[in-house]
């Protein structure tokens, strides 16, 4: 591989290719393995050294982030310089911190464009690439004006559906502390900041999830997430438990993929379709659901209640007076509603057992 190659690739993901160079840059990416591989590994050593902040990125922090992480560490196949001599390597390290640095100084403005969706309502989009996502009541979904021309990366606070389109260049989402890398699927990623759980489950293809998975070790890692398997993160059910952007989290109590059934893919998709479904979990749970899909607050006044588990569905239940005499029919509990607050409570004849 030719190091004026190199240079030109360089030059491409850090988006200071004219549009001679870009169209080189994809012929040669196209058109070799070895050309392929050196861009994908550049492509994601550099998009995990920007620092993204509301509204604007940090460039001083985000480059001297990238020289760290360029020059010494190795995150599983990323950056694995084995076509390259020391000498290359060099050159390369400092191509890229120079482009880097030069695309994201303090004078050059980025825009990113950030899609909200409040409680009570989905939202469905297609990003300039193609790429079809329907995004989930009370979360965020932010990227930069240039999507498609060089990076494909999204940042997810909440829960999204991602229809990825074909392309050469990767998909990636950042939602809290994990980065899922596309290899040309169909997925689901809800990361609530306020919930007890992370999950990724894939419908087609296959991800890549990276980031603390080890419930003994803060180290990153990288796991694969294959078709109709779920990953899923349980947190520690501390009060105050929130994650916080940009920081370690280290309450995670339970880490597990496992393999699905076809019909049970409508528990972590039928909320696209307006379909809540609810398989053994506990009214806790479904308060945070329900409070973001009905835009109401929910108050549970015992630990019993909050505890209990429930197994059901509703469809197209545009409702939440509907939906609660329904988990009345099953579930012996009672509640009141004030407006947009909801209190639930023990039934007359309440058991504590699981339903």
């Amino acid at each position: 591989m030719k190091e004026i190659d190199k240079v030109l690739i360089t030059k491409y993901v850090t988006r200071q290719a004219n549009e001679e160079e870009i169209a080189m840059a994809k012929y040669l990416i196209s058109s070799s393995k070895v050309h392929e591989e050196f861009y994908l590994q550049l492509y994601e050593t550099w998009q995990r050294s920007i620092y993204y902040k509301i509204g604007f990125i940090d460039s001083e922090q985000a480059y001297s982030d990238f020289l760290d992480k360029s020059t010494v560490r190795k995150m599983g196949t990323i950056f694995r310089l084995k076509y390259l001599t020391i000498a290359a390597s060099f050159l390369i390290i400092c191509g890229v911190a120079f482009y880097f640095y030069k695309a994201y100084r303090p004078d050059k403005v980025h825009t990113i464009t950030e899609i909200n969706v409040p409680k009570g309502a989905m939202r469905k989009i297609v990003l300039p690439d193609g790429t079809k996502v329907t995004i989930n009541a009370g979360s965020t979904l932010k990227f930069e004006s240039d999507f498609g021309k060089g990076t494909r990366t999204v940042h997810l606070n909440g829960e999204a559906y991602f229809d990825i389109s074909k392309s050469k260049i990767p998909f990636i989402v950042n939602a809290n502390n994990y980065t899922i890398r596309d290899i040309g699927t169909i997925f689901n990623v809800k990361a609530y900041p306020d919930d007890l759980s992370f999950e990724t489950m894939v419908i087609e293809g296959e991800v890549q999830v990276e980031g603390k998975l080890s419930i003994d070790s803060d180290k990153s890692q990288m796991i694969s997430v294959k078709q109709q398997q779920v990953l899923k993160l349980n947190y520690s059910s501390s009060l105050n438990h929130v994650i916080q952007p940009d920081k370690d989290f280290s309450e995670i109590i339970e880490v597990k993929v496992q393999k699905i059934s076809p019909a049970q893919v409508e528990v972590y998709t039928g909320w696209t379709e307006d379909l809540l479904v609810f398989e053994g979990i506990t009214f806790q749970e479904i308060t945070r659901i329900m409070e973001r899909r009905y835009d109401v607050e929910i108050i549970v006044d015992n630990s019993e209640v909050k505890n209990l588990k429930y197994t059901g569905s509703f469809k197209n239940i545009d409702d939440i007076d509907k939906a609660l005499k329904i988990m009345k029919e099953t579930t012996d509990i009672a509640y009141e509603k004030q407006g947009r607050i909801i209190k639930i409570r023990k039934g007359i004849n309440f058991k504590s057992q699981s339903l």
